[in-house]
Parts: structure tokens; C-alpha cells; sequence
């Protein structure tokens, strides 16, 4: 039987815990994360050469200021473009290797191809990983192959919209947990809910004893636990 139990033991810090000094998902906002005992929540592309890395969006220009796809480019070429000039795009291996199992890691994959190249290359990472990990996403092409390839993962699905509840009934069996966005709180579900994304005091009052968790920024103006 899967332990589940590590979803719930403490705060999860939505992209690490960063600031206006710290930028999101980068190596420094992880190890915050890891001193202050928060579960890291992250996202991850893959790149042309099958590189995994953490970064929210699918286009650079945000943070980056540059006007490219993260997919559509190899490491080489992404690690020369720093976010806010100061930061290099990390690795899921890096960030592997930072937390070394000091702390839980919740993983969304953002997977647009559906052709399972993605999947493949990040279970060789995982399945060698010693730490307490769960994967998240709202493509059901990914769940569905989890289930299929992976079935001792933790896998959860990423409700926002109608047609993710349309798939919560459909994939009850074969996801661990949701998660679900606040304003869709209360939901009716019968295994582990996770709300995203909270952001001040008022909000974490508002979601705590809603759900079995909570995905937060901002949690040093909150963390009462």
C-alpha cells in the first residue's frame, strides 16, 4: 500500500519559497524550502535533448525576457539564458540532488506532445530516487500512463475547470489525490484534496480545515501550524 501520508504532514511551498530577492523555481527558493521543512512544489518541461527542467511557464518571456518556447531548445542553449539576469534555469536533477530526501517534492508536469517521451525520461531519474516524491498534472494522457507504467507513484490530478471535473469521476482509480483550485473549495472527494494557491493569512484560515493540505506562497505570514 502507498504511504501517503508524507502529503500531508506540512506545507507545500507553491514553486519554492521566494521573495523579492528570491526568485521562483530556482535552486535558492528550493533550499529554502528544505531549511524551513516545506514540501517543494515544482514544474517541469522537457527540452529537445531530453533534458528535464524546472520552470512554470511555457515561454520564456516573463521572467527571461526572451521570446521562446522552453521545449523548442537544448540545454546548452537554455542554461546561457538567466532569469532576472542572475539565475540559471535548474534541472530536475539538480533540484534532486539539493533536497536529497530532506523533503517531500509534489512535481506537475507540464506534457503537451502526449507521446510519452516525457514520461520515460522522468521515471529514469525517479525511480532511482531515494526521497518521498508525488506527480501532478492535468493532462489525463499522463495520469494514464503513471497508472499504467508507475502504478506504485503517488499521482494526483489538477482540477481548475469543468472539464477536470468531468475527469475526477472518470480517474478516481486511478489517482492518490487532487489538486484543486480554492474557489472550486468544497468539492466532494473522497481521497486527499490539496488547494492551490494560497496567498496570505486570510486565505489559509479560510482553505485549512477544507482540505488536507495547502499549496502557498507567502507562507512565512501564515505558517501558525
Amino acid at each position: 500500500m502507498k504511504d501517503l501520508t508524507f502529503l500531508k504532514e506540512r506545507l507545500i511551498a507553491h514553486r519554492g519559497v521566494y521573495n523579492s530577492k528570491v526568485i521562483e523555481n530556482t535552486l535558492p527558493a528550493f533550499s529554502k524550502c528544505v531549511d524551513k521543512n516545506y514540501i517543494i512544489e515544482l514544474d517541469i518541461h522537457i527540452l529537445k535533448d531530453n533534458t528535464i527542467v524546472i520552470y512554470h511557464d511555457y515561454n520564456l518571456n516573463k521572467l527571461c525576457g526572451v521570446n521562446k518556447i522552453v521545449e523548442t531548445l537544448n540545454y546548452d542553449d537554455l542554461s546561457k539564458i538567466k532569469i532576472k539576469n542572475e539565475y540559471t534555469i535548474p534541472t530536475l536533477e539538480q533540484v534532486m540532488h539539493i533536497v536529497s530526501g530532506k523533503v517531500p517534492i509534489l512535481i506537475e508536469i507540464k506534457d503537451l506532445d502526449n507521446n510519452s517521451k516525457f514520461e520515460e525520461e522522468l521515471v529514469k531519474l525517479l525511480d532511482n530516487y531515494k526521497g518521498k516524491f508525488a506527480i501532478h498534472s492535468m493532462n489525463p494522457f499522463v495520469i494514464d500512463w503513471l497508472y499504467k507504467n508507475r502504478k506504485d507513484y503517488v499521482i494526483g490530478l489538477i482540477v481548475l475547470n469543468e472539464l477536470n471535473f468531468k475527469l475526477v469521476k472518470k480517474y478516481t482509480k486511478k489517482i492518490d489525490f487532487i489538486s484543486i483550485y480554492k474557489k472550486q473549495i468544497p468539492f466532494k472527494f473522497d481521497k486527499i484534496k490539496i488547494a492551490w494557491t494560497i496567498k496570505n493569512k486570510d486565505e489559509y484560515l479560510k482553505y485549512k480545515d477544507l482540505c488536507d493540505n495547502l499549496i502557498c506562497e507567502n507562507i512565512k505570514d501564515y505558517d501558525i501550524l
